[in-house]
C-alpha cells in the first residue's frame, strides 16, 4: 500500500478552504514571524505582533465557520465539525495568552524570537491533532506539536537545567512516539483500517479481534499516557516543568495537556470502550488504574515540595488521575465528553495565570522559587498575591472559582456513570491537595521573609496574562452556565 492509499487525492472546494484557512494563517504566521524575528533591533516586538496577529486572525476565522457544514477532508482523515472548532477556539485561546506572557520573558531568558514561531507551529499541530480520526495523520500532528515544543523547551541557551530538560523530553518524547506509530500500524494489521470510526465498526463486528490489536493497542495508549503525564509514564514531568522557561512551562500545562487528552479520549472511545468486545476489559481495567495511581502519587508527592514549578508539576499528575477518571466514566456513561472539556478549559486558564505570575518573580535562568521565596510577597505585592490565590484556589476546586464547577462536574458525571469507588478516592485527594495548595497561601500571607527576597521582575506581559486568566477564572466560577450550555451543544 502506497501514500496515495491512504491520503488519496481530491479537490477541495470552498467551503473546505474556507475551514482549511486558519491553519494557512497559523503557518504562515510562524514563518513570518521567524523571519521578521531576524532584525537585530525589533525582531522581538515584530515577531511577538506578528504571531499574536497570526493567532487572532486564526481564532476569528474558525469563529466564523463554527456552524457552518460539517467538512471532510481526505475520507475523515480531517473533520471540522462544530464540535472540533470549539476545541480549536479553546486552543488558540490558550495560545494567545502564552503568547503574551512570552512577551517580555523572552528578553528576560534570552529566548530567540523564534520562541513566537514555535509557539504557532505546536498550535497549527494540536489544531491538526484535535480534528483528525486518522491514527497516520495524528502521528503526523503529534510530531509537529512535540518537535515545536522540544526546542521550546530547551531554548534557554544559557541554563543547564534548560538543555537537561530539552534532552530528557526529546529522548522520552521521541520514544513515546515511536510506540505510537509502531502502535498503530499493528492495529492497522488486525483490523485492516488506520481511521478511528472504521475500527471501531471493525470491532463491533469481530468482538474477538487477534493478539496483534491488543499489542498495538497497549503500545498506542502507552504513548497517550505519556503525553498526558499519567503515573508511571510521568517521570519527564517534574524536570521538563522545572528546566524550561515559566512560560513554556505554563503553555505544555495547559494546551498539551489539553490536546493530549481529547486525542486519548478520541482513541479511548473508539478502540477500548466498544460495546460488545469483553476482551478489552483488561484496558479498561488499566485506565482505571492508572487514573487511581496518579491520584495518589501527585497529591501525596505533591506535598514534600519546597519548589513551586515542582510542587504544581506533581499537582498536574494528580489533575491527570482527575481527567483520566472522567474519561472512564465518559465511556462507561452517556459518551459525552462535556465534563471532560468544561475542566480542561478551566484548570488550563488557572494553570496559565499561576505561571504566569511566578515568572514576575524568577530571576534569569532560575531553576524554581522555593517557599521561603514567596515568604512574604503577598504582603509586598499584594495584587500579584491575590490572583495567585484565586489560582491555587481554583486548581483546589474550592467554590466560587472555575476550579470548583469544572471538578464537580467531572466528579457527578463519574457518579452518575456508577464509578463511586473511584470518586472516593477523587474526592479524598483532593482534600490533600488543599493543603498543599494553601501551604503556598500561608507563605505569601503569614511568613515573614527569612532569606535572600525575590526581586519583582515587572513583566507586562505576564501581569496582563494574569489578569485575563483571572478574569476568566472568576467569570466561569459565578457565571458558569453559558460555557456549560455551549459545551453540552457542541458535544452531543
Amino acid at each position: 500500500m502506497n501514500l496515495l492509499d491512504l491520503f488519496p487525492i481530491q479537490a477541495l472546494g470552498s467551503l473546505e478552504y474556507l475551514n482549511l484557512l486558519p491553519l494557512f494563517t497559523l503557518s504562515f504566521g510562524a514563518i513570518g514571524s521567524i523571519l521578521v524575528g531576524t532584525h537585530k533591533e525589533k525582531g522581538h516586538t515584530w515577531a511577538f505582533s506578528l504571531s499574536l496577529l497570526s493567532v487572532l486572525i486564526a481564532f476569528f476565522q474558525v469563529k466564523g465557520a463554527l456552524f457552518s457544514s460539517d467538512v471532510s477532508i481526505l475520507q475523515e482523515t480531517l473533520i471540522f465539525s462544530p464540535f472540533t472548532k470549539t476545541l480549536s477556539l479553546m486552543i488558540l485561546v490558550f495560545s494567545s495568552v502564552a503568547l503574551i506572557v512570552t512577551r517580555g520573558q523572552d528578553k528576560k531568558e534570552g529566548l530567540l524570537s523564534e520562541v513566537y514561531g514555535l509557539i504557532l507551529f505546536a498550535t497549527t499541530g494540536m489544531i491538526l491533532m484535535l480534528s483528525t480520526q486518522h491514527l497516520v495523520f495524528m502521528f503526523i500532528a503529534l510530531e509537529i506539536m512535540s518537535l515545536a515544543i522540544y526546542v521550546l523547551v530547551a531554548m534557554r541557551r544559557t541554563s543547564s537545567y534548560s538543555a537537561e530538560a530539552g534532552l530528557k523530553y526529546f529522548i522520552l518524547g521521541g520514544l513515546a512516539s515511536a510506540f505510537f506509530l509502531y502502535g498503530s500500524s499493528l492495529i492497522f494489521g488486525a483490523t485492516g483500517s488506520f481511521e478511528l470510526g472504521a475500527i471501531s465498526n471493525f470491532l463491533s463486528a469481530h468482538p474477538n479481534p487477534s493478539f496483534i490489536y491488543f499489542v498495538g493497542l497497549g503500545l498506542v495508549l502507552t504513548a497517550m499516557l505519556f503525553k498526558v503525564g499519567a503515573v508511571p509514564f510521568h517521570g519527564w514531568v517534574p524536570d521538563v516543568y522545572q528546566g524550561a522557561a515559566t512560560n513554556i512551562t505554563g503553555f505544555m500545562g495547559a494546551s498539551v495537556k489539553f490536546t493530549a487528552f481529547m486525542a486519548l479520549a478520541k482513541i479511548s472511545q473508539n478502540l477500548v470502550f466498544v460495546d460488545g468486545v469483553n476482551n478489552l476489559q483488561w484496558f479498561k481495567s488499566y485506565i482505571w488504574v492508572v487514573a487511581a495511581a496518579s491520584m495518589i502519587y501527585g497529591n501525596f508527592v505533591a506535598i514534600s515540595q519546597n519548589e513551586i514549578k515542582r510542587m504544581l508539576s506533581f499537582s498536574t499528575i494528580a489533575h491527570t488521575g482527575y481527567l483520566l477518571l472522567g474519561l472512564y466514566a465518559m465511556n462507561i456513561g452517556d459518551h459525552s465528553s462535556r465534563d471532560m472539556i468544561v475542566y480542561l478549559f478551566f484548570y488550563a486558564l488557572s494553570n496559565l495565570g499561576a505561571f504566569a505570575v511566578i515568572s514576575q518573580f524568577e530571576e534569569k535562568n532560575q531553576k524554581d522559587l522555593t517557599l521561603d521565596q514567596l515568604a512574604g510577597i503577598g504582603m509586598k505585592h499584594p495584587f500579584l498575591g491575590g490572583l495567585f490565590t484565586l489560582f491555587l484556589l481554583s486548581m483546589a476546586g474550592i467554590p466560587l472559582t472555575s476550579g470548583f464547577i469544572g471538578k464537580y462536574g467531572l466528579f457527578s458525571s463519574a457518579v452518575n456513570a456508577g464509578e463511586v469507588p473511584l470518586v472516593i478516592l477523587a474526592v479524598l485527594t483532593s482534600v490533600v491537595s488543599v493543603f498543599y495548595y494553601l501551604r503556598v497561601i500561608i507563605f505569601m500571607f503569614m511568613k515573614e521573609p527569612t532569606g535572600e527576597a525575590v526581586t519583582y521582575q515587572g513583566l507586562k506581559g505576564a501581569g496582563f496574562a494574569a489578569i485575563i486568566s483571572a478574569a476568566a477564572t472568576l467569570q466561569f466560577g459565578l457565571f458558569p452556565k453559558a460555557v456549560l450550555s455551549f459545551v453540552k451543544m457542541i458535544s452531543k
